[in-house]
């Protein structure tokens, strides 16, 4: 029988999950309360649906095809995410709690050098709150460009990098940033970099998205790139680009946002700390046209406080 696309067979998945984990039909039959023909059953009825032979019968035992140790990878996230959700939902129910989650989505080295330091201070701060954090990247930090609001926003807050010009009309600014060089304090002892004509021939360190280049930040100092060739190599996010200078491998043309909790703990300085030029902000957007519940604000509010300070406890000591 034919079967929607829109439709998923969802009982035949979870039986051919526990299947393929054992490499049984029996085992899957009794983990799952079933008889083993009860399970042939929801298998074939799955591989019908999905066209491809999902097992392979040798004697009285069951095998993985190609097909189907690929299918048995690919669910067995889902499922295990589906577990964790009904665990979480089922542990809260039994307490009489309600589900207070705060979703909040940031671009990838925000979150790993600002946001993960400080994280240990907001469940402490906010306990009751269940805080999700997405920090895959996604269009709307690729673009820098706001979307309207919708009601099913993937998250309560965004944190986005962008200009003022398009942000500050629908989010509000969190911190600005700075853009200069840094290195490790080593790195600029052994080479001597007191000017920046002395980067010639250095590893200078860049990242794709930087908004100030390598090339215009030393135009604007007046070395002539075609006299003086200077090494790079392009990294990123750029929280890696980070880490390679903290390990001296060579200079960073860096946000001060991205890179404060390494200067303060001594691992990063700048280089040329008066020649820094302007670069663009974190801004806190609201991404539902909804009003946002008294969680969501609370974690607003302690966003705006944590930015006011200049550190942080760091996360770890190897981050």
């Amino acid at each position: 029988m034919a079967m929607s696309e829109r439709v998923l067979p969802l009982r035949g998945i979870a039986v051919f999950e526990a299947a393929a984990r054992s490499s049984s039909f029996q085992s899957a039959a009794d983990e799952l309360n079933l008889t083993p023909s009860a399970v042939s059953h929801q298998i074939r009825l799955l591989e019908e649906s999905l066209g491809v032979r999902l097992f392979d019968r040798i004697g009285r035992g069951v095998t993985l095809t190609p097909d189907g140790a690929e299918y048995a990878r690919s669910i067995r996230h889902g499922l295990r995410r589906l577990r964790a959700a009904t665990s979480g939902i089922r542990s809260r129910g039994k307490k009489g709690g309600s589900l207070d989650v705060v979703r909040i989505e940031m671009p990838p080295s925000f979150a790993h050098c600002w946001f993960l330091p400080r994280l240990a201070d907001l469940i402490a701060t906010l306990p009751a709150v269940d805080i999700r954090v997405n920090a895959q990247g996604s269009h709307l930090q690729g673009d820098r460009t706001p979307l309207p609001q919708q009601a099913d926003a993937p998250a309560d807050l965004q944190i986005v990098y962008g200009d003022p010009d398009i942000w500050q009309d629908r989010a509000s600014l969190l911190v600005s940033e700075v853009i200069q060089p840094y290195c490790a304090p080593g790195f600029l002892d052994r080479h001597e970099i007191d000017l920046p004509a002395k980067l010639s021939r250095r590893m200078l360190i860049s990242t794709a998205q930087n908004v100030v280049s390598w090339d215009e930040w030393l135009n604007l100092q007046g070395v002539d790139l075609d006299e003086d060739p200077v090494g790079s190599i392009q990294m990123d996010p750029s929280h890696l680009a980070i880490r390679a200078a903290c390990d001296g491998l060579g200079v960073i043309l860096e946000s001060s946002v991205l890179v404060a909790h390494d200067v303060f703990a001594g691992t990063l300085v700048a280089s040329f700390a008066d020649l820094g030029q302007p670069g663009l902000g974190y801004w806190i957007y609201t991404p539902s046209p909804q009003r946002p519940r008294p969680s969501v604000e609370a974690v607003r509010a302690w966003l705006e406080v944590a930015a006011t300070t200049d550190t942080a406890p760091r996360a770890s000591a190897d981050r």
